[in-house]
């Protein structure tokens, strides 16, 4: 090849490399420069329920979510570890309270100095007997019905399992819930039917068969 073969042979590349380098330079001035990222999560997620929405799919899940918790406020969670009485038997509580730590008023004056025991039946007492049942047990059920009957307002049903409201509904009176086993643990029940009653200034439980109820 002679000299001006290869003069030209250069000056082409050099001339192309020119021209890719004047072309890289023009795109990155000229054209709009835009990040590459993903779709944010919470527009996914509005857009996901903007087409439940409006496919009837969002108010199906919101109906059944206010159906699963209607269910279980009428249905609370049994308390756990009790038994069925079979046997009859009683005994004394005292429902005395200590006080680890004052009781103050809104401005800092105690009211109950910590340390202090008060036995809340010496200053009100309990006017009603508590029955503690079983709703699901259809003896305990039937016998605590018959008790409230008889007894009417001296009468306080608290139920243990089952629905309250059913059975509010169907003894067309308020039954009430023992919620998480509190008074259950507060009093010591152990099993059902059992009966609380005031007993000077203790507490007595009595663990009766439902048949033995009145």
């Amino acid at each position: 090849m002679n000299s001006s073969k290869v003069f030209l042979a250069v000056a082409a590349a050099a001339l192309a490399a020119a021209c890719i380098s004047a072309q890289a330079e023009e795109l990155g001035q000229i054209g709009p420069v835009y990040p590459i990222g993903e779709e944010s999560a919470l527009d996914t997620i509005l857009a996901r329920l903007k087409e439940k929405e409006r496919t009837g799919e969002l108010k199906r899940i919101q109906q059944e979510a206010i159906k699963r918790s209607v269910a279980s406020a009428k249905n609370p969670k049994p308390v756990e570890g009790l038994t069925t009485v079979h046997e009859r038997s009683q005994r004394l509580i005292d429902p005395t309270v200590t006080y680890s730590r004052a009781v103050t008023t809104d401005d800092g004056q105690i009211v109950v100095p910590a340390g202090a025991k008060i036995n809340p039946l010496l200053v009100t007492s309990l006017s009603k007997r508590l029955v503690f049942f079983d709703g699901r047990d259809k003896a305990q059920a039937e016998a605590v019905r018959k008790m409230v009957a008889k007894g009417g307002t001296k009468v306080k049903p608290i139920l243990v399992a089952g629905s309250w409201f059913d059975t509010s509904k169907a003894w067309k009176t308020q039954v009430y819930y023992d919620q998480q086993g509190k008074l259950s643990q507060r009093f010591g029940i152990r099993a059902v039917p059992s009966v609380i009653s005031q007993q000077g200034a203790m507490l007595l439980v009595e663990e009766v068969p439902a048949k033995e109820l009145q």
